[in-house]
């Protein structure tokens, strides 16, 4: 025991002293990250410990340095076990990757992840047969090979492989850790951390009973030390694990290189009451002990008990009204003409992944000049929002926010934590109305997010049927043609064909003047992959070079189809609205224990902060510093046009800020829903002057509020103790637990 455990133990010293280092600054947190190792150590120690206290039971004392000897003796024996552990290898490498894909295909991007799920199983197990059988001549092959190979030495052939693959694993460990953007992006930290234990604890097992081994029989009471080593490695984790500090569980779950995926291991197995979520280690569970409180429960109001542990219950009443200036959605009678006419057509341009940062109106550059020189002349013609804020990080959740104007809660879903979901049609969207008042409604596109089999089953084929989201809802004509399915999609170029079927169509529309239109096109870069275009010369070939010029190849996709409007007469009779459905990220933030490159995972103001442009006939170009949401778009066109808003819009009219009028501060809020593929949820506010973003991270159980006049980029958070963090908690809690709850759709 004390051979297998005493290694170990220091080797998990050895290697809690790295991580350390790697999280640097602080001291507080060094307990917390010696017991994670203690507790990843003492089974792994115990278990080497048996196994060889097993073998000197069975065999006698130095059974393993004998099974050595003899294969170093036996040719023959040792290129059998060689050929064997290859072979292993092999197979085992086969089968995770068969795993790994069959997983992807048949249950993450699967309509039925349940049937999926039993149907991976069911191939698994009849792989195993099948893989069996390829062993049998796969090691006579394998057994010809390293019968080739030459003992070095007194090393025989096993041997050079274990010490092979121990280098290997060094190498990769070494490569990882050093590599933050791989050790991030990938998640290959934890697994690779992991792998470097055993070897470091194998190679003080070598050098203990070899070129050490006086030192090591030098020292008094071997026994005594490691069973104090290992008593203490069991106490670490009960008296440091349970309730850390704030700051320690940022330190551990951001910045340690196996801790987020360590803690979450954790917390599913020491879930108390099986609700999905534990209070292991502050985790967001606030009563392990009862299955219907947790971070994701239905709080009833004004029972005294807070069910989805947000910090106080449920009000009984929505305290917030709208303000008085918002046009009220709803009523029964149409809206009075405003002053403000959106003219006779509407046209929304719907670019994907854009930041508003990026924008040259923004005041952004490369190389000394604007990325969007088109774009940015259309600002000059329109009344700019500067702070305006999507309801969602990701397509899948923010298109249908600000098309239905509801909170991607408030949506109604087939099944609401599918990666792509569909949406139901209860839900009343912007162009159903501008439908139902009379206007032609047309969508350009060609990407798998908008097929619609039963109205256009031609047009999305080879697309996985799965991949439905129904929100061409209100669309008289939808051409989504060449649309891809998702690998296809991501290093797709759709840009010029979609804005040469738009172009072409204006061109028909503008025949027919008086027949008034509502059109939306989405126009698919920048989204990754970025694929590189000959025309740009790139330096760095970094995700945010390439990105760049993904906006500046955009930017004249967008200024083609403006050229269309002026040229047949369209633009002074259309109502141009260009927006984004949120934006992207460049590894300035760390969330679940990854670098966050792309979208989709979080709430930062990277991902939220978006376009929202108003060209509107007859208004006055300028520039708008009221924070807006995306929810209020679709008030917005419907007032312009003096549509009768459905009841059950959220968002608010902004015609009063397109007649330059003053709007009455409102916060925009924003949530991070919990998905199949991404399991993690929040809740998002910035504050109604735009200086304060709240980001309550709820399937973590962490607050973070940023001052955004001196931290745009959120790279450092308030502490939740000072006034102004308390307020914006406060602000955000209740909201949750009044409007948006109150606007819920069962």
């Amino acid at each position: 025991m004390t051979a297998g455990l005493g290694p170990v133990l220091l080797a998990a010293l050895a290697m809690a002293i790295a991580d350390i280092v790697h999280i640097g600054g602080g001291v507080a947190f060094i307990p917390a990250d010696l017991a994670l190792w203690a507790l990843v150590a003492l089974p792994l120690g115990l278990g080497v410990g048996l196994i060889l206290g097993a073998g000197n039971a069975t065999w006698g004392e130095g059974w393993l340095l004998g099974l050595f000897r003899r294969l170093r003796r036996d040719r023959d024996l040792d290129a059998n076990v060689a050929a064997t552990l290859v072979a292993a290898a092999l197979v085992a490498g086969v089968l995770a990757l068969a795993v790994d894909i069959l997983a992807n295909k048949l249950v993450i991007q699967a309509h039925r992840q349940t049937t999926g799920a039993l149907l991976l199983g069911v191939v698994v197990v009849a792989l195993l047969p099948i893989l069996a059988l390829g062993v049998l001549p796969l090691f006579r092959v394998l057994r010809r090979v390293t019968a080739l190979v030459p003992a070095i030495g007194p090393l025989s052939r096993v041997v050079i492989l274990l010490v092979g693959a121990a280098v290997a694993t060094v190498l990769a460990g070494a490569y990882v850790i050093t590599s933050g953007y791989d050790y991030q992006s990938t998640n290959l930290g934890a697994p690779i951390t992991i792998a470097l234990l055993p070897v470091i604890a194998l190679v003080l097992s070598i050098l203990g009973h070899g070129a050490l081994a006086r030192v090591r029989e030098r020292i008094p009471r071997r026994g005594t030390i490691v069973a104090a080593g290992a008593i203490v490695a069991a106490a670490l984790p009960m008296a440091l694990l349970v309730t850390p500090s704030e700051d320690t569980r940022i330190a551990i779950e951001d910045r340690s290189y196996f801790g987020a995926p360590a803690i979450k291991l954790l917390r599913s197995l020491i879930d108390m009451d099986g609700d999905g979520e534990s209070a292991f280690f502050g985790g967001p569970d606030c009563d392990d002990h009862d299955p219907t409180i947790y971070s994701g429960a239905d709080d009833i109001p004004g029972d005294g008990i807070d069910q989805n542990c947000s910090g106080e219950d449920a009000k009984l009443t929505v305290e917030d009204a709208p303000p008085p200036d918002a046009l009220a959605p709803g009523g029964d009678a149409p809206p009075p003409a405003p002053p403000l006419s959106g003219g006779d057509n509407v046209l929304v341009i719907f670019v994907d992944t854009l930041r508003y940062d990026r924008l040259g109106v923004s005041g952004y550059k490369r190389e000394g000049a604007s990325l969007t020189p088109r774009i940015d002349a259309f600002a000059a013609q329109s009344v700019v929002f500067e702070q305006a804020y999507s309801q969602a990080p990701n397509t899948p959740r923010s298109a249908p926010s600000f098309l239905s104007s509801h909170y991607p809660s408030q949506v109604k879903y087939d099944r609401k934590t599918r990666d792509y979901p569909k949406i139901s049609d209860d839900n009343e969207l912007l162009f159903e109305s501008m439908q139902g008042a009379g206007f032609h409604t047309l969508g350009m596109s060609s990407h798998f997010y908008f097929c619609d089999r039963p109205r256009y089953p031609k047009s999305c084929a080879g697309v996985a049927e799965w991949l439905d989201s129904n929100i061409g809802q209100g669309v008289d004509v939808w051409d989504n043609d060449a649309a891809g399915n998702i690998p296809e999609s991501n290093s797709d170029i759709a840009g010029p064909r979609i804005v040469k079927k738009t172009v072409a169509k204006l061109d028909e529309l503008a025949k027919t003047p008086d027949k008034k239109f509502a059109m939306l096109v989405h126009l698919f870069e920048p989204h990754s992959d970025y694929p590189f275009h000959k025309k740009f010369t790139y330096k760095d070939r970094s995700l945010a070079e390439r990105y760049d010029y993904e906006v500046a190849l955009e930017d004249e996709f967008v200024g083609e189809i403006l050229d269309a409007l002026d040229r047949t007469g369209l633009a002074k009779t259309t109502t141009v609205v260009l927006l984004s459905d949120h934006g992207e990220a460049f590894g300035v933030h760390v969330f679940a224990g990854q670098e966050m490159f792309f979208h989709g995972q979080t709430l930062y103001r990277e991902l939220i902060h978006v376009p929202l442009i108003f060209r509107v006939p007859g208004a006055k170009p300028q520039m708008r510093s009221d924070v807006v949401q995306l929810v209020d778009l679709a008030p917005t066109v419907a007032a312009l046009f003096g549509v009768t808003p459905p009841k059950s819009w959220q968002g608010r009219s902004l015609v009063p800020a397109l007649e330059g009028k003053p709007i009455a501060p409102r916060a925009a809020y924003s949530e991070l829903l919990w998905a199949d593929n991404w399991r993690h949820e929040g809740k998002s506010m910035v504050s109604a002057d735009g200086r304060y973003h709240v980001f309550y991270r709820l399937s973590d159980n962490r607050w973070e509020v940023y001052d955004l006049s001196v931290d745009p980029e959120e790279r450092k958070r308030l502490d939740n103790e000072e006034p102004a963090a308390k307020e914006m908690r406060k602000k955000l809690l209740d909201w949750m637990e009044g409007p948006l709850r109150a606007g819920v759709l069962k």
